[in-house]
């Protein structure tokens, strides 16, 4: 772990996870304005805090262009440059529980995708919750993979990508696809995908105490808190099992090649395992790479040389 992790883990236990409000009064709005987004930003947040969501998620310097466009009608954000694939293009979900972030809080990571991996990508800004609850999110999704099938790519020259929720997304996102009998994508990469929306992964009991920043250091409260997003904000009244939630209960079949990065100390660790696990099973190409002692979603740290080291796995995955 380099010394930059390091640091980064402490100050998100310390600046972070230490100041979140109990569970029992989490809100929504609490993780969007975690996340900088926009027209949530907190204007009482502490200078440390603030500093970091500036180092994370202000926009860096760079020879991709971001244009704002429509999907049909789903707002999008397109990282291209004039050496870029004309042919190819990625898929981006972002994370954020289903209920906070867009394409701008990612906009620094998907630049540096999009550079490394020499592919335009699209990053959609799909309904959240609660204002949008499932499957409105999921539909965003399957009509934005459409909408490029009719722009004219072909979709094994798509590939999906996405984090956390992003990741669930990702995967449900085929999963639909496949009961639609649409073409698939030929690869798809998933960063800390969340999977099992149950709240009882068994690395939530494990890993409450060493995840940096998603959780709390009680893993009974991490798991109630989990329950709540889903239970009242992102799929109220459905039953969380159901593998369009919580696709770690999926059958995989015909998959496309699947590259899965995670960390070993975040509460979301044992669904990358079980996905990973669930995939092999049925003789689907799948990579699991672990890395050690990160954050949830360092890839979105691009000052950490673990975060460049992951995105250029995930370019050289793409372009192999």
């Amino acid at each position: 772990m380099s010394i930059r992790a390091r640091i980064l883990n402490y100050a998100l236990k310390k600046y972070v996870k230490k100041v979140q409000p109990p569970f029992e009064d989490r809100s929504y709005l609490e993780a969007r304005k975690m996340m900088n987004q926009k027209g949530y930003e907190d204007t009482k947040s502490s200078i440390v805090n603030t500093s970091l969501q500036k180092l994370i998620f202000n926009k860096k310097i760079s020879k991709i262009q971001t244009n704002e466009i429509y999907l049909k009608n789903i707002r999008t954000l397109s990282f291209d440059h004039e050496e870029l694939s004309n042919d190819k293009c990625i898929l981006y979900f972002h994370g954020g529980g289903y209920i906070a972030g867009s394409p701008e809080t990612h906009q620094n990571l998907l630049s540096s995708v999009a550079e490394k991996s020499n592919l335009k990508v699209y990053a959609i800004d799909y309904a959240l919750a609660p204002e949008n609850p499932f499957p409105a999110a999921l539909n965003d999704a399957v009509e934005s993979y459409k909408c490029l099938l009719r722009m004219g790519y072909k979709s094994q020259n798509i590939f999906i990508g996405g984090d956390s929720a992003g990741g669930n997304l990702s995967i449900v996102t085929i999963l639909k696809l496949q009961e639609l009998n649409k073409p698939l994508p030929s690869k798809v990469f998933l960063l800390s995908p969340w999977a099992d929306l149950t709240g009882e992964g068994s690395s939530i009991r494990d890993n409450s105490m060493s995840d940096p920043y998603l959780s709390y250091d009680d893993w009974l409260n991490t798991a109630k808190s989990m329950k709540k997003t889903v239970e009242e904000w992102y799929a109220p009244n459905q039953d969380c099992r159901n593998p369009f939630i919580s696709p770690v209960f999926a059958n995989f079949k015909n998959f496309p090649r699947t590259l899965i990065q995670v960390s070993n100390i975040e509460i979301l660790f044992s669904d990358s395992i079980a996905i990973s696990k669930n995939l092999k099973h049925n003789n689907n190409g799948v990579k699991l790479s672990i890395y050690e002692n990160l954050p949830h979603v360092w890839q979105i740290f691009g000052f950490l040389p673990e975060s460049k080291k992951a995105i250029k796995e995930i370019s050289n995955f793409l372009k192999n």
